[in-house]
């Protein structure tokens, strides 16, 4: 199986944003993001359809099983998302691929949303991995400023 592994960080607040976003504003928008992707990522994400609402018994953990709808290529994608309060949701896909949403504190306090990958491409040569590696690298930055845009909106007009 080939895989790209990639990540991409930035700063929540970086200087003269405005309102600074607090670390249960930037959760409460991550949860919005489990149920409408599309807010966040326009561009890369059509649609989202939650299929159902549970609870892991093991952890407590709420697990959202969900459809999403990929703009590019039209490719319908069920996914289980499981969030981890307050630093972090994992989205797995049925071919193995994870995504990963993670809020850090940084040493001076101030707040990190970085986005983890494990895209698997099966059967993918090595430069079939290259060519989606650039587009992914692409794809992973708008996605994590896009997101930290739109839960600066949402704070601005009081939604989180």
């Amino acid at each position: 199986m080939s895989t790209n592994n990639l990540a991409f960080t930035a700063p929540v607040n970086p200087a003269g944003a405005s309102p600074i976003l607090t670390q249960k504003q930037v959760w409460a928008g991550l949860l919005l993001k489990i149920g409408s992707a599309e807010t966040f990522v326009p561009n890369a994400i059509q649609s989202t359809t939650v299929v159902s609402e549970s609870t892991d018994p093991a952890t407590g953990n709420p697990v959202t099983i969900r459809e999403v709808i990929f703009r590019e290529d039209q490719r319908k994608v069920k996914e289980t998302v499981t969030a981890y309060e307050p630093s972090r949701a994992v989205f797995v896909q049925p071919d193995g691929s994870t995504i990963g949403n993670v809020v850090s504190e940084g040493a001076e306090g101030e707040l990190y949303l970085t986005y983890t990958f494990e895209w698997a491409h099966p059967d993918a040569s090595k430069e079939e991995l290259a060519t989606f590696l650039e587009k992914e690298k692409k794809m992973s930055r708008a996605a994590v400023e896009g997101t930290i845009r739109v839960m600066r909106e949402l704070a601005q007009n009081g939604k989180i």
